[in-house]
């Protein structure tokens, strides 16, 4: 299979072009399972199997349930049912419709060959991505042992035109969400509508946040001939690609940490968010009072020895801003003496811990200040 040019993975990096990866795993005649995650979305990831350098099977690891009712949509046509939301693994659920005597084994097999087509599909298009190899397989029953290019020739239209794609659509799994409904409409109506009547509908099904597989399910279109239309409405910044897995309110009190040394901040971040609390890691003084306005932390972590202005100053400052002088500052620093401790409250500051400081002393002060609840108030 011809592929444009890129580097292969080499054995030392976790980084490559899965491809290329892949291709060696065959050449070698490896057995286990490679797993293939996207860079720009950790949350999606597929599985390639391999036995002896053959392809057991290939499948996604997440968003089951949208990509087989997708499938069985397209490969299927006569299958009318819905399938289950709770479907976690599609190789598995085939298995079981050839096991319950639903499929014959040729038929589970043509099946299961043609989604691991469709998979490999995403998988090769891919530009590049992380990569890990087990050298277990994991599959309870081996029906499949696809040789690679055979299975890949039939379809290299399809990964070339996947190829141009990825630079606006890097996954399936990706939900389109509109960013211009007026341009949206502007280009269904004028430019797009009379070639792609199918468009019309596009706001409403929009609305709904789905992932591409299944708004294409609901389109009743392919995936590819779906991004091939949704590319130029993409480009014109009318809709924007967002993530599988939305967005949800982060309801973590926020603690807010001014401090120029980064091993003091890394600590302060690893003990507060392992304890419940989100941490904003501020390092230059001079950018904290504007950086504190959005978010609004519900308590300020601030040092006393800082370059261009001190804790003191810094502190005072946050006293006389409207939208800062209710929130409770702590001083961080290694000085102890009384007159220091004194100081500090002069300016505002409700509390004072001394560097070092163990991680069980910092989150006492934090939680007497800012105790964990369920939600943050408003």
């Amino acid at each position: 299979m011809t592929l444009p040019n890129r580097n292969a993975i080499n054995q030392n990096q976790s980084e490559g072009t899965p491809y290329r990866v892949l291709q060696s795993l065959v050449e070698k005649q490896a057995s286990g399972k490679l797993v293939i995650q996207n860079p720009l979305d950790p949350s999606i990831h597929w599985r390639v199997y391999l036995g002896n350098g053959r392809i057991h099977y290939a499948g996604s690891g997440i968003g089951s349930a949208e990509r087989l009712n997708y499938l069985v949509s397209r490969y299927l046509p006569n299958r009318k049912s819905t399938l289950p939301p709770e479907i976690t693994d599609d190789y598995q659920y085939l298995c079981n419709l050839w096991q319950t005597g639903e499929f014959s084994f040729q038929e589970v097999r043509a099946v299961l060959a043609k989604f691991t087509q469709e998979a490999l599909i995403e998988i090769v298009s891919q530009n590049k991505a992380f990569c890990y190899f087990e050298n277990t397989v994991g599959l309870e029953h081996l029906l499949l042992y696809l040789n690679l290019k055979k299975i890949m020739l039939p379809v290299e239209d399809k990964v070339r035109l996947w190829w141009q794609l990825r630079s606006q659509i890097t996954s399936l799994f990706q939900r389109p969400l509109i960013t211009n409904r007026t341009r949206l409409m502007e280009l269904i109506q004028v430019e797009l509508g009379e070639k792609n009547p199918s468009l019309r509908n596009l706001p409403h099904f929009l609305d709904n946040q789905v992932c591409l597989y299944e708004l294409a399910s609901q389109m009743e279109m392919s995936t590819l001939k779906l991004a091939i239309l949704l590319n130029p409405l993409i480009q014109e910044g009318a809709i924007t690609m967002g993530s599988y897995v939305l967005p949800t309110k982060d309801n973590r009190p926020i603690v807010a940490c001014i401090d120029d040394s980064p091993s003091i901040q890394r600590v302060v971040k690893f003990t507060l968010e392992s304890s419940g609390y989100q941490v904003i890691s501020i390092k230059e003084s001079l950018k904290a009072l504007t950086s504190l306005l959005n978010p609004k932390p519900d308590l300020i972590l601030m040092d006393i020895n800082m370059p261009d202005i001190d804790g003191y100053q810094l502190c005072s400052l946050c006293r006389k801003s409207s939208a800062l002088r209710d929130i409770p500052i702590v001083m961080l620093t290694g000085r102890d003496g009384i007159l220091d401790r004194v100081k500090a409250k002069m300016v505002g500051a409700v509390g004072y811990i001394s560097k070092p400081f163990l991680p069980q002393e910092l989150v006492k002060t934090v939680n007497t200040y800012l105790p964990i609840k369920n939600t943050r108030s408003n």
